[in-house]
């Protein structure tokens, strides 16, 4: 996708979790992927693993004070992560509150996204890995696309007052579809659609937004140590593209007889599809094109274009 003026897309988040009590942070710390160190008022991105280094959650972790804690994920459901971590808290003095269904969401992204943002607010918005609030409202970078992106979370008639505004100032008002595109050609894996309870965070690239080496012990965090010192895992997340009707979620892709991996998620362009799609690194030959059939014509196919 080209550069834009700036893109907006209204949603319900999937997960919104206030965390507190006196352990919340060691808690965390003990359980998160990337380090919380960092003080009050950042904003961290990590996952939630089980003890074989699986893919369970992603989150954003805003940290408002020593031990409080508003958890965010635009894809991975509040109910998944909740039960993940209170099967863990043992004698640690931590709260959870699910509040996702009293607030909406908006992803704005583009070239002027931070103009128009500081239009609205009056002050420039957060760098990334820092977070604003102003009026009841939540603003911090977001995983939307390769361009510039935040996420703005608050009540909705704000937002969508907010929204109205933007738009009139020329701003795309996206749709879910349009949302996907910008997704997924900037190689951004959503989860658990794109990597799961099968996969391994390294097999989808998120070793270095998502997962710290130095932060010490967490769940999952001798298997992150075992792949770093390995250097490579077996399969890994890739943009494929190709003509036709949009695959399905989980179409094999196929070299020849040879499974060399299924589609994650797609979506439809002009020409016909974009799709990201965990591939096989051993024998794959990037020069050649997918079919959907074991040894079928490559009529129906697609083609690795994203590294």
């Amino acid at each position: 996708m080209g550069k834009n003026f700036a893109t907006l897309y209204g949603y319900q988040p999937a997960a919104l979790i206030k965390i507190t009590g006196e352990d919340a942070f060691s808690f965390l710390q003990g359980q998160f992927t990337n380090d919380l160190r960092p003080p009050p008022g950042c904003v961290t991105y990590g996952l939630w693993l089980n003890q074989k280094g699986k893919v369970i959650a992603d989150s954003q972790l805003l940290r408002f004070e020593e031990n409080r804690f508003l958890l965010f994920s635009s894809t991975s459901v509040a109910s998944i992560i909740q039960q993940r971590l209170e099967q863990y808290i043992i004698a640690d003095d931590v709260t959870l509150w699910d509040e996702t269904g009293n607030t909406q969401g908006v992803a704005l992204w583009g070239e002027q996204c931070a103009e128009l943002l500081k239009g609205w607010i009056g002050v420039m918005p957060p760098p990334f890995g820092r977070f604003l609030q102003h009026d009841g409202i939540l603003i911090f970078s977001g995983r939307r696309s390769s361009e510039d992106s935040y996420e703005i979370i608050g009540p909705g008639k704000l937002l969508t007052e907010m929204g109205k505004q933007f738009v009139a100032q020329g701003c795309l008002q996206a749709t879910a579809p349009v949302a996907e595109l910008a997704r997924i050609s900037s190689g951004i894996p959503a989860i658990p659609q794109d990597i799961g309870q099968a996969d391994l965070p390294n097999e989808a690239g998120l070793e270095i937004p998502a997962i710290s080496y130095t932060k010490g012990c967490y769940l999952g965090q001798e298997v992150m140590a075992r792949l770093k010192n390995l250097g490579q895992v077996r399969r890994h997340l890739r943009g494929v593209r190709g003509t036709g009707e949009v695959p399905k979620t989980g179409t094999p892709l196929f070299q020849g007889d040879r499974r060399a991996g299924e589609i994650r998620s797609a979506v439809a362009t002009e020409e016909g599809f974009i799709a990201l799609a965990m591939l096989t690194r051993i024998g794959l030959d990037e020069k050649l094109g997918f079919s959907y059939e074991s040894a079928s014509s490559l009529a129906q196919h697609a083609t690795v274009w994203m590294r």
